[in-house]
């Protein structure tokens, strides 16, 4: 089905809360196919036209969705956790013990991000191609902000270009998610506590991208 951008209208920013709230839970507990319409609008105290008025179909209810789920997440999360970071390998580790946390109090957003993110889920193809395209845009949009304090702390070699070892490190999440999304397929309710071997395979790419492969 072709996904179809919404038109601009006035919308009450009340509404819009109860709206996406809602919405949240009925996506990460029932998936795209078992959310209705009818269901989002009773518990949200609108009309169904309200919701079709604001944002066209359940196409355009979906990604926005995603994208409140993001925002959410973005506005509680402590960067400070990535930036401290000594190290590219604490990093890592640092993260994934946080990230856990925040999925502990936040399960339903990660739920939904983490469908995103890997292309799964029971959405239209269309649809989870164009969910994880706004979820890896998202990511790296960010990713310099995270790591540039870390590779500040680090002795870089002068002769490098800084933004050589941000596109490698690009590559390597791009990797990351090529495996999330291959283990996602295989167990589709899998949480960040079952990703123990993907975060191994991080910690040696960011430790092979850090000291290289070579014997001393």
């Amino acid at each position: 089905m072709p996904v179809k951008e919404s038109k601009k209208v006035p919308m009450d920013p009340q509404k819009v809360e109860r709206i996406m709230s809602v919405s949240l839970t009925e996506f990460a507990h029932h998936g795209y196919q078992g959310t209705k319409t009818d269901n989002i609008a009773k518990q949200a105290n609108v009309s169904k036209g309200i919701i079709f008025r604001y944002y066209g179909n359940k196409v355009q209810l979906y990604l926005a969705t995603i994208k409140f789920a993001t925002e959410h997440i973005t506005n509680v999360a402590d960067y400070s956790v990535w930036q401290n970071a000594h190290d590219l390998d604490e990093m890592i580790v640092n993260v994934t013990k946080y990230k856990i946390q925040l999925q502990l109090q936040f399960p339903d957003e990660f739920k939904i991000l983490l469908d995103a993110y890997a292309g799964v889920g029971d959405a239209p193809a269309a649809l989870r191609q164009k969910a994880a395209k706004f979820y890896a845009n998202e990511t790296n949009d960010n990713l310099n902000t995270l790591v540039e304090p870390v590779l500040n702390r680090l002795p870089v070699r002068s002769d490098i270009d800084r933004q050589t070892i941000q596109n490698l490190m690009v590559a390597v999440f791009n990797q990351v998610g090529l495996e999330t999304k291959a283990f996602m397929k295989q167990h589709p309710d899998a949480d960040l506590t079952d990703f123990d071997e993907i975060i191994n395979h991080v910690r040696q790419y960011m430790d092979i991208l850090e000291h290289g492969f070579l014997t001393a």
